[in-house]
């Protein structure tokens, strides 16, 4: 069992070599910087680490906006090209750390036998679920200072459009095939050929761009959209009826989103071993050292 982790760190580099060290050896770990941020500390905190690939060629992020795809895709393009067969591409935050012991991390992912886990959901029928969905979002690609001129004329721009009634459609055409909109969440794993798949369409079906390009957080659409509409469709995890949470369409991480991504303490062991959850996020040098520590300690007893 190859895996290959795709990362995608901001800040905080020495827990990303932490949560490397972590990860089961032999592992391939695909390292993408937001180019916002200083190179210099991840090159230092991950300088010797084997297999560890930093992508040269970044993007600027902007959250929720397309660019946040357009980091996925660099980080699956250059884990398809670096030429090593992985069975599983897996995605995580620079602020995951692994719950399980990674033992049993490579055997869930060889019973798994080419079943994939990504889960998501059909927003059409979910009512005010989907409002956001059914906004636009224009200019959402330029990172705009909050309460920036700019960004209050953006603002003003979808409250304008919002105001005269025009509302996204959450289907759309590319290549004479009619799509859906599919949500689930950034944090997931996919198999080489979804992942070739996915990248396939962004290449080289530009209907894809146009429609995500002003849509809400197209990070958490773009991919479940094309996995369950694909010839991959049945070996993915759909979930069915009303959509209830982001913690319910993600697989394999724990998380606490509500006001805001909560960063987890010793306090929320009990909860995160509830889950059943392979990783947690989010993790953060400083705050929760003694968690991951006692998680270490659990992991080698495993």
């Amino acid at each position: 069992m190859t895996l290959a982790f795709l990362l995608s760190p901001y800040t905080d580099a020495p827990h990303v070599r932490r949560l490397i060290e972590a990860l089961p050896e032999g592992s391939h770990f695909f390292v993408h910087v937001d180019r916002k941020c200083d190179m210099q500390p991840f090159r230092e905190a991950l300088a010797g680490l084997p297999r560890v690939h930093l992508l040269e060629q970044r993007v600027e992020v902007t959250w929720g906006s397309l660019r946040q795809v357009e980091y996925q895709m660099a980080l699956i393009r250059a884990a398809l090209a670096e030429g090593t067969p992985f069975d599983y591409l897996v995605t995580m935050s620079g602020q995951d750390y692994p719950v399980w012991s990674n033992r049993r991390i490579t055997d869930y992912f060889t019973r798994l036998d080419g079943r994939i886990p990504l889960q998501g959901i059909c927003m059409e029928g979910q009512g005010e679920s989907a409002r956001l969905y059914r906004q636009y979002w224009p200019l959402n690609n330029y990172a705009w200072a909050r309460g920036s001129m700019a960004s209050r004329l953006r603002v003003a721009l979808r409250k304008t459009l919002k105001a005269l009634h025009l509302s996204k459609p959450l289907t759309f055409t590319s290549n004479g095939q009619q799509y859906r909109l599919y949500k689930g969440s950034d944090w997931h794993a996919l198999t080489p050929q979804l992942a070739a798949y996915v990248l396939k369409k962004w290449e080289e079906e530009p209907a894809f761009r146009r429609y995500f390009r002003n849509s809400f957080t197209p990070s958490e659409t773009f991919i479940h959209t094309v996995a369950f509409q694909s010839p991959f469709a049945d070996r993915c995890q759909l979930a069915t009826g009303a959509y209830e949470s982001l913690a319910r369409l993600t697989p394999l991480t724990y998380i606490d989103y509500h006001s805001d991504i909560k960063i987890l303490t010793t306090d929320d062991l009990p909860l995160i071993h509830q889950s059943g959850k392979m990783f947690c996020r989010k993790t953060v040098s400083g705050t929760s050292d003694s968690l991951m520590d006692e998680l270490d300690r659990l992991r080698n007893e495993e």
